[in-house]
């Protein structure tokens, strides 16, 4: 999800946003990832996530640096993501025990991230990528998981394709708008919770 800038900075919006976050995850939604800014805006409204839905895994994604990963763990994330492979970056993430999923574009560089014991990475864009990483040489060392562009559409193809997950972006949520197809899909394939409301 990428909430819009006024969202870090205005009330109302704010709380606009976490209501649609709250019926992505009263539809059932698990993992949802928000990308690391260099802020305090974004230190306060992960930290207020995190606190009222501690059951969700709380990710961040586009990490840079050092300091992307000790604000993730500052604030008990789950999970960050990179964008693209890094591999100082991912030391320093292994290092200090915080789970970093690295964007991987190229076969060397899914090679590099093997040989540093990563057993899950995202293909990204997956587009460009999809033929010629030949990811299913890898399935027994690394959960794959789909980027770039996707939408609900796309998860029956890269299921069968042997990914373990995809990333669904501006395709299903965009400026605070969550896409029917969303809805549609999760009504028929998640199990529903009932949270309390904010």
């Amino acid at each position: 999800m990428r909430p819009i800038n006024s969202v870090y900075e205005n009330s109302i919006d704010r709380k606009f946003f976490i209501l649609k976050l709250e019926e992505l995850i009263n539809l059932g939604f698990k993992n949802i990832e928000i990308p690391w800014r260099d802020d305090s805006n974004w230190l306060d409204l992960m930290s207020h996530l995190r606190s009222e839905f501690p059951q969700v895994n709380l990710g961040s994604a586009s990490n840079l640096n050092r300091k992307s990963i000790d604000d993730s763990l500052k604030l008990n994330l789950d999970f960050s993501m990179m964008k693209f492979w890094d591999r100082n970056l991912f030391s320093y993430s292994k290092k200090k025990k915080q789970l970093l999923i690295p964007g991987i574009i190229s076969l060397k560089n899914l090679q590099d991230a093997i040989s540093l014991e990563c057993n899950i990475v995202k293909i990204y864009p997956i587009n460009d990528k999809e033929n010629a990483l030949k990811t299913y040489n890898f399935n027994k060392e690394v959960t794959f998981i789909a980027a770039g562009g996707l939408s609900t559409l796309d998860i029956q193809k890269y299921k069968l394709y042997g990914y373990g997950g995809i990333v669904i972006g501006e395709k299903g949520f965009n400026e605070n708008i969550i896409d029917v197809t969303v809805y549609n899909w999760a009504s028929k394939n998640l199990t529903q919770i009932k949270l309390p409301n904010l």
